[in-house]
């Protein structure tokens, strides 16, 4: 019984997913079309109503559709830049809306992205964290003998965009052979879903080997 839980659970946070996003995206913009039916006389058709949430969802997925191929051209951006620019000068909403912003920009940018996943002893000793290093920085504050210091954050189970960022010297933490979707599948899955790591001396020549090709 608790292995067909177990094979449920996927399935249906799957299933829960895609209603939210299909019943957020079918009602977002559903009583503007059933205006626009009225006004065309077009109600009384009894098997038209109901396909209004689907009619919906076909045009707002076509709007994010055509929003992403504005993107991809020099207008198309500079109009987005011209938008972001409007946003960003409200005063409440530009906090929240530029901390999302970065967060997303981070995560998918190929500059910006995590560099790679490490472990730190973390709240105790003998007690161990994973966490994705982010950038490295000189340590103009000499907060310890070493010159530079790693940003890591530190991703909380289950919910990976939630966690906390920490300061460490480079020689506190432990190399990984884990990638960073790797690391952001173990963490979702509370630690289930994973392969073991490499020991430590294969994790060493496979950064080596890394250093050789990158160099």
């Amino acid at each position: 019984m608790i292995t067909g839980i177990l094979i449920l659970i996927p399935l249906f946070v799957t299933y829960i997913l895609i209603s939210f996003l299909f019943n957020l995206l079918s009602d977002a913009g559903t009583p503007i079309i059933r205006g626009f039916l009225s006004f065309l006389d077009l109600d009384e058709i009894g098997w038209l109503m109901p396909l209004v949430p689907f009619i919906n969802l076909l045009i707002v997925l076509s709007l994010i559709f055509f929003i992403g191929l504005i993107g991809t051209n020099i207008v198309g951006r500079r109009i987005l830049a011209t938008v972001n620019q409007l946003v960003m000068r409200l005063p409440l909403v530009r906090t929240v809306y530029g901390a999302v912003k970065q967060v997303v920009e981070t995560l998918q940018g190929p500059q910006g992205s995590f560099q790679r996943v490490v472990l730190l002893e973390y709240p105790k000793k003998g007690v161990w964290m994973m966490g994705l290093v982010a950038t490295r920085r000189i340590d103009t504050f000499n907060l310890s003998p070493s010159e530079t210091l790693l940003s890591v954050f530190v991703p909380t189970t289950p919910n990976p965009t939630s966690g906390f960022l920490v300061l460490i010297p480079e020689e506190e933490v432990i190399e990984t052979d884990y990638s960073v979707e790797e690391a952001f599948k173990f963490i979702v899955s509370s630690g289930i879903v994973g392969r073991q790591f490499a020991a430590p001396a294969a994790l060493e020549r496979t950064l080596q080997t890394a250093v050789k090709t990158t160099s």
